[in-house]
């Protein structure tokens, strides 16, 4: 029965590696919107949780954007909650940074495999 269904040459490491190959091949990558990186995103909240609520803005209601780990986590770094609210609050406002414009350039040559440590 299993061997009609599997087919008679394949071996159980086989078809449990096919499966898993044809699982990642079908699932489409997300792009980082700063620096264009493919593979796991976070949801970047354009305006911090705390400073949306302070005006009043439900947290299902403050827009996010797909971004990688290490951009959010320079941006995090680098700029207060005031500042990510009041004047950075779009891609457009953080892409015209010029310390993001750098820091995008660098990572862009970084591989999503490797850590990259924002200080």
């Amino acid at each position: 029965m299993n061997a009609a269904r599997y087919g008679a040459a394949m071996g159980r490491k086989e078809r449990e590696q096919a499966s898993w190959i044809e699982d990642t091949q079908t699932e489409p990558l997300d792009v980082c919107v700063l620096c264009g990186r493919e593979g796991e995103m976070t949801d970047h909240h354009l305006v911090p949780k705390s400073q949306g609520r302070r005006q009043g803005v439900k947290l299902g209601e403050i827009p996010t954007v797909k971004m990688c780990a290490a951009c959010q986590g320079f941006l995090v770094k680098t700029f207060s909650n005031a500042q990510l609210a009041n004047e950075l609050s779009t891609v457009e406002a953080i892409q015209a940074r010029e310390e993001v414009q750098k820091f995008v350039k660098w990572v862009q040559k970084q591989p999503l495999s490797r850590g990259v440590r924002v200080h």
